[in-house]
């Protein structure tokens, strides 16, 4: 397959009843294979009462699937919509035709995320009556889209919106309870990342509640949450530290991939974001990793207890929700340069790529994840220690201790083997799947084998030995090039690999 421009024809009006009410058209991408979505909310800026609309994309052309719902707006509903691509589609863009003149990022401004009336939209929200984040089972604030321990590599990039698809007949409809039963065979198709994950799952798992508001395609149903629901509510009540688009996030470069202070100016309005500075891109990227080290990697170790065990998002990708967060902060880390940003040593004091390790089974399913630094180690250890998900990086690489008595000797060799393999690609599966091309590492837990003999001599060693490296050329798992690395740029016994524009390894 080749990488596919996803279209989306809007119709005449597209942000009044009947513009909603009326199926958006697709081109280039299949929505039963590599859907996009939209979602909208109306507002009444008199009152701040706010519903939420999601218009039924399908195929141009195609007659398979059950007529939205009318919705009936607010009384002077300000309307904003998002459309995003699904992730995990080969697809690199969503382009907007049709009658976009409402929309503030038409075209492949944002790739594959656009917005229509958004900065009004938000301007109008000042009534809203907004939830409360509420305490989580961790006993911090629940945790926003604009929270550190939530954000990745391209937040705020989706919608919670889901669709109903029978996958029998691919018929298509919008999830109301009517649609339900008219489709009793009928699976959830949704837009996985930020907002998916933290409404879904992340919490669910702490204990904490989503900010909904009624469905305008089902008004007696229950209420749904929504992006615009979660950036008001960042927005809000977010604490310092605040996580906004960043300029290395991938949605806001330019096509050679240098950050676009335009693009970021774009992005950061159509989801209620305050204005980024000009000319303080390195200032906001450093920001950003600093927070994902010293916020994020930390409260992966303290929400242990509650993310273990839990629903993955993606099973494809994580064996639970804490599995699915080690690939998926380590797949952030490179991405956003923060290895070059802020080079780390590790635990056994050589450089590690990064404060977390992805750990994967032969499937490619991430099943633990490894802290690698001394402070994240010895924050493990005080919060009950390393276990088959949550593992900590050894003092030494390798470490041999032979002890040996005129009667017998003891031989014990422990062994802590690492071994990382790279350039997998592989498919983030929410209810509607997504790729990014990432990097894998697997490491295997250590070894010990005992052997006991009998000797003549008395004779005690310990010898502690570790990777060598030379002064030029990197060692192997090392990382060798990048945009902005001034580290070695050649490997030892193993070739410099490029994994993405900003890190390449020995391997």
């Amino acid at each position: 397959m080749t990488d596919m421009n996803c279209i989306v024809k809007l119709p005449a009006n597209p942000l009044t009843a009947t513009g909603l009410a009326t199926p958006w058209t697709v081109t280039g991408c299949d929505q039963t294979v590599t859907p996009t979505f939209a979602e909208c909310a109306a507002v009444d800026p008199a009152t701040g009462t706010i519903g939420i609309y999601s218009p039924l994309l399908i195929n141009e052309g195609s007659t398979n699937f059950i007529t939205p719902v009318v919705p009936t707006l607010p009384t002077n509903a300000v309307v904003g919509c998002c459309i995003a691509l699904r992730f995990g589609t080969n697809g690199l863009t969503t382009t907007l035709s049709g009658d976009t003149a409402t929309c503030t990022s038409p075209g492949t401004a944002l790739g594959q995320f656009a917005a229509c009336n958004a900065v009004a939209f938000f301007a109008a929200t000042s009534k809203v009556t907004v939830a409360p984040l509420g305490t989580g089972l961790n006993g911090v604030p629940c945790y926003s889209t604009r929270s550190f321990q939530i954000v990745d590599m391209d937040q705020s990039d989706n919608v919670v919106t889901t669709f109903l698809m029978d996958p029998n007949t691919l018929k298509l409809a919008q999830k109301t309870v009517a649609n339900i039963l008219l489709l009793p065979n009928a699976t959830d198709v949704n837009n996985g990342s930020d907002n998916v994950l933290l409404d879904l799952f992340y919490r669910p798992a702490l204990g904490c509640t989503a900010f909904t508001a009624q469905n305008l395609a089902d008004p007696t149903g229950p209420p749904v949450g929504a992006m615009a629901l979660n950036e008001i509510q960042a927005n809000r009540l977010q604490a310092p530290p605040i996580a906004e688009v960043p300029p290395l996030d991938d949605f806001v470069f330019t096509q050679a991939n240098v950050p676009d202070f335009f693009k970021q100016v774009l992005y950061r309005e159509s989801v209620f974001q305050s204005a980024p500075v000009q000319g303080n891109t390195s200032a906001e990227s450093l920001f950003y990793c600093q927070n994902l080290l010293n916020v994020a990697a930390p409260a992966f170790i303290t929400d242990l207890k509650f993310l273990v065990n839990k629903t993955s998002p993606a099973p494809a990708m994580g064996k639970d929700l804490f599995s699915f967060l080690m690939q998926r902060f380590a797949t952030a880390w490179p991405a956003l340069d923060c290895n070059n940003l802020i080079p780390l040593t590790g635990n056994n004091g050589l450089p590690v790529a990064g404060p977390i390790t992805a750990n994967f089974d032969g499937n490619g399913v991430c099943i633990s994840g490894t802290f690698n630094t001394a402070s994240l180690v010895q924050l493990l250890k005080t919060n009950g220690g390393p276990t088959t998900e949550a593992l900590a990086l050894s003092a030494t690489a390798t470490t041999t201790t032979t002890t040996t008595t005129a009667t017998a000797t003891t031989t014990t060799k422990a062994t802590t083997t690492t071994k990382t393999t790279t350039t997998k690609t592989f498919t983030k599966t929410f209810t509607g799947k997504f790729t990014k091309p990432t990097t894998k590492a697997t490491t295997t837990a250590a070894a010990a084998t005992t052997t006991t003999t009998t000797t003549a001599a008395t004779k005690s060693t310990t010898t502690t030995t570790q990777p060598s490296a030379s002064s030029t050329c990197a060692a192997k798992y090392y990382q060798c090039g990048g945009i902005n690395f001034t580290g070695p740029k050649c490997c030892i016994a193993s070739t410099c690999t490029v994994q993405n524009p900003y890190y390449s390894q020995c391997v």
